[in-house]
C-alpha cells in the first residue's frame, strides 16, 4: 500500500471525502470549488477559474463555456509555482465534466509542469452506488477502507430510514398516488437534472420525471415541461445556492410555464444544489433527506435537515 503526504484534490467531492477520513493534514492543494468543510478553504487553491462566473447569470453562462469550448479556450487557471513547491505524489480528478471541475487537460498541464506522472486517481461517479463506491475506492487508495466503510454504512442508515417511514402502515396511500416530481439543473436554457438525481427521486417515493440514475442532465424545452405537467418542481442549478437560483429564477418569462400545474399550486422549490445536490458526496443524503421533506411533508416531519436548505416559491 502505497502511502501519500502530498495530495492534490481537483475534486471538491474528494476533497470532503478526505476531511471525512480525517486526512486533510495531507491535502496539499485544491480548487476554488473546495469550500466545504470550511476549514478547507485554509488550503491553497492550485486551480481557478478563468472567468469570473459568479458574475454572470445562467445564460451568460451558458454562451461562455460554449463559446469558449469552441475556440479551445481553457476554462480553469493552474498556479505553477504552488503545484510545483507541493511536488504532489497523488493527484484526485475526474473526467466527466469539463465544466464542473478541472478536466485531463488540465491533469496533462500538471504533469507537464511537474516533469513527472504522479498518481492520478480519477473517480467518475453517475449514480447514487457509484457515489458509495468511489467513498470506498478513495478510503482504500488511502489506506483508510474501514473508515469509509463506516461512512457508507451511515448513510445507507439514514437512507433505510427514509424507505421505512415510506412503508409505514399509516403511510402507505404515499405510494398509491405518487406526487410527479421534475428536478431542473439549470434554467436557461432548462436541463433535466441527471446522473443521481433520478435514484434520490425513487428513494423518496416521488414518481421522478428526470429518466434513470446514470443519465447525464439534458436540456429540454418549457413546451415538453408543460407537457410533463409535474406536480412539483424543484430548482437545483448545478454550483448555486438558494439565493443564486432565486435571482435566476425571477427572470423566467415564459406564459408556459405559468400554466404548468406546480407553478398554480404554489409547488416549485429551490434547494440549495451547490451543498447537497450537483456534487457526488457524502452531503448527497441529506439531499435525499430534504427531498423527502418537499416531497411528503407531513410523513416527513421529523427528519431533521439543516436550516434553509430550501425554499417555496
Amino acid at each position: 500500500m502505497t502511502t501519500y503526504t502530498r495530495i492534490l484534490s481537483f475534486l471538491p467531492s474528494a476533497t470532503e471525502i478526505i476531511f471525512e477520513l480525517g486526512l486533510e493534514g495531507i491535502l496539499k492543494g485544491v480548487t476554488h470549488e473546495c469550500t466545504y468543510p470550511k476549514k478547507a478553504l485554509q488550503i491553497p487553491r492550485i486551480i481557478k477559474p478563468t472567468i469570473s462566473f459568479e458574475k454572470l447569470d445562467s445564460s451568460d453562462i451558458d454562451k461562455k463555456v460554449r463559446e469558449m469550448s469552441i475556440k479551445n479556450e481553457p476554462l480553469f487557471k493552474i498556479d505553477i509555482d504552488k503545484i510545483r513547491e507541493i511536488k504532489p505524489d497523488l493527484i484526485i480528478s475526474q473526467n466527466m465534466c469539463s465544466v464542473c471541475a478541472p478536466f485531463d487537460k488540465e491533469i496533462q498541464t500538471t504533469f507537464d509542469i511537474l516533469g513527472y506522472k504522479p498518481r492520478n486517481l480519477v473517480l467518475n461517479p453517475i449514480n447514487l452506488v457509484e457515489i458509495f463506491q468511489s467513498i470506498l475506492v478513495l478510503g482504500k487508495e488511502l489506506d483508510r477502507a474501514e473508515e469509509s466503510l463506516k461512512i457508507i454504512n451511515q448513510l445507507k442508515e439514514r437512507i433505510s430510514t427514509i424507505k421505512s417511514i415510506l412503508h409505514e402502515p399509516n403511510n402507505k396511500h404515499l405510494l398509491v398516488n405518487r406526487p410527479k416530481v421534475m428536478c431542473l439543473d439549470w434554467l436557461d436554457p432548462f436541463y433535466l437534472a441527471g446522473h443521481w438525481v433520478p435514484d434520490m427521486l425513487d428513494i423518496v417515493g416521488a414518481k421522478g420525471l428526470n429518466g434513470q440514475g446514470g443519465s447525464d442532465s439534458h436540456r429540454i424545452s418549457t413546451l415538453n415541461i408543460v407537457q410533463l405537467n409535474p406536480d412539483k418542481v424543484i430548482i437545483m442549478s448545478c454550483g448555486f445556492d438558494i439565493a443564486r437560483s432565486q435571482n435566476e429564477y425571477h427572470k423566467i418569462k415564459d406564459s408556459n410555464w405559468d400554466s404548468l400545474r406546480a407553478n398554480k399550486n404554489r409547488e416549485i422549490y429551490l434547494v440549495n444544489s451547490n451543498a447537497f445536490f450537483s456534487k457526488p458526496n457524502p452531503r448527497i443524503v441529506t439531499g435525499i433527506e430534504i427531498l423527502s421533506k418537499i416531497v411528503y411533508p407531513e410523513a416527513f416531519e421529523h427528519i431533521r435537515i439543516p436550516n434553509s436548505s430550501f425554499v417555496r416559491i
